[in-house]
């Protein structure tokens, strides 16, 4: 037969028993309701995500200056006797016409300061110490440094 003290110990052990499955279900319903919380959080911000629309931007360069050239610069001094078209760089030229006489061709440059200079085959040009190599009837073929062949054209200008 069983005595008090045995049927009292196999009642705390099956109290303890339930009481740890009770806590098991507990949690284990807790963690389920935390993942479809979690999969409902997931499902609505990628609803969100879906309904924003970001704006797009294009940047067209070809107008504007070059943002890494340096604002400010330095020109070295013109030389003594040289023309004034050496005292300007080629990019800042503008070939305004073109002519042909006995001697050859001619061509009208502008300078940046808005006097015109004819020049010829030959002429030194340039604040690189280019040369004019020849005279075309729409431009003139200008060669710099000895390595760079630079155009200027009627109305606009190019680099090659």
């Amino acid at each position: 037969m069983m005595n008090r003290k045995n049927i009292l110990f196999i009642g705390i052990v099956t109290l303890f028993i339930v009481l740890l499955l009770v806590i098991y279900l507990f949690n284990n319903t807790l963690k389920h309701e935390e993942i479809v919380q979690q999969s409902v959080k997931k499902q609505s911000i990628q609803t969100n995500l879906q309904e924003i629309t970001f704006p797009t931007y294009s940047y067209d360069a070809q107008k504007l200056r070059d943002p890494f050239a340096p604002l400010i610069v330095k020109r070295e001094e013109r030389k003594k006797g040289a023309s004034p078209l050496e005292s300007y760089d080629i990019e800042e030229l503008k070939l305004t016409g073109v002519a042909k006489d006995k001697k050859g061709s001619l061509a009208l440059i502008q300078a940046p300061d808005g006097r015109f200079y004819i020049v010829r085959e030959n002429d030194r040009i340039g604040f690189s110490g280019g040369k004019v190599i020849r005279i075309l009837k729409d431009g003139v073929e200008i060669k710099e440094d000895n390595r760079k062949l630079k155009y200027l054209k009627l109305g606009a200008e190019e680099e090659k």
